[in-house]
C-alpha cells in the first residue's frame, strides 16, 4: 500500500512538472537579430558622399527586442522595435544614424508538434529616424570664465539632431520551437512595408531634406530568442 502511494505521488509530481515545463507563457520577451537589404544611399562604393563608410551593421543587419502577451488562446498582443545602426566619423565629428522599426503586432499560432509552434504576424508601424552629429572642442570664451572661477578648460559639445516618423506596415510568418515555457526559439520571415520619403525631417524645428533610403519594400528574415515569463 506503501509502495502505491510513492507511485501515485510521484506520478502526480511527474505530471505537474510537466505542466509547467511545458505550459505556454503568458508573456514573452523577445532579443535577437534579423537581416535585410535596404539601398542606402550614399553608402554605395562609387558614391560621392561624406558618409562614414557602411559595414554589414550599417547595411544589412537588424538589432530587435519586444514582449509579446497571450490575450487569447491562440493570439498575442505585442510591441517590438527593430534597430538599423550606423556609427563613424565625418572629419572630428561623431557620426550616428538609426532607423527603428517599430511595430504594435497582432499574432496567431498553433501548434503542429508537441513543442513547435507556427504563427501569423500582422503588424502596423511608427517607424522613426534619427542622425546625429556631435563634435567635443574648446571655447576660449568659457575657457577665459572658467579660469576667472579656478576651473579648469573643458571641452563643449556642437552638432545637432535631425529626426523624421513616418508609417508603414508589416507581415510574417514564424516557426517557434520550445526547450520549456522559459525558453524557446523563433525564426521569422516576412516584410517591411513602408511610406517613407526624404522630405520634412525636423533639425532644431526646422525642416530639412534627409538621406534617400529605398525602404519602402523589405523583405526581412529574424532570428529571436524567447523568454517566458
Amino acid at each position: 500500500m506503501m509502495n502505491n502511494r510513492k507511485v501515485y505521488s510521484s506520478l502526480f509530481i511527474y505530471f505537474l512538472m510537466s505542466g509547467i515545463i511545458f505550459a505556454q507563457p503568458k508573456l514573452n520577451v523577445q532579443l535577437g537579430g534579423g537581416f535585410f537589404n535596404p539601398k542606402f544611399i550614399g553608402l554605395d562604393p562609387d558614391s560621392n558622399t561624406v558618409l562614414p563608410s557602411g559595414s554589414l551593421l550599417s547595411k544589412n543587419l537588424l538589432l530587435n527586442w519586444g514582449v509579446r502577451y497571450q490575450i487569447y488562446h491562440n493570439m498575442r498582443l505585442g510591441y517590438t522595435q527593430s534597430h538599423s545602426l550606423h556609427f563613424g566619423k565625418i572629419g572630428s565629428s561623431n557620426y550616428t544614424r538609426n532607423i527603428a522599426f517599430r511595430s504594435i503586432s497582432f499574432e496567431t499560432f498553433y501548434y503542429i508538434r508537441e513543442r513547435m509552434e507556427l504563427n501569423f504576424t500582422l503588424a502596423p508601424m511608427i517607424n522613426k529616424g534619427k542622425i546625429s552629429i556631435k563634435d567635443e572642442k574648446p571655447s576660449e570664451d568659457m575657457d577665459t570664465l572658467l579660469n576667472s572661477y579656478n576651473n579648469s578648460s573643458v571641452n563643449l559639445s556642437t552638432g545637432g539632431t535631425m529626426e523624421k516618423t513616418w508609417l508603414g506596415f508589416a507581415s510574417h510568418v514564424g516557426l517557434r520551437y520550445y526547450f520549456s515555457s522559459l525558453l524557446s526559439v523563433e525564426g521569422k520571415i516576412g516584410y517591411y512595408n513602408s511610406s517613407y520619403k526624404e522630405n520634412n525631417w525636423k533639425l532644431e524645428g526646422e525642416k530639412v531634406t534627409g538621406p534617400k533610403m529605398k525602404i519602402k519594400e523589405l523583405p526581412v528574415v529574424q532570428f529571436n530568442l524567447i523568454f517566458g515569463l
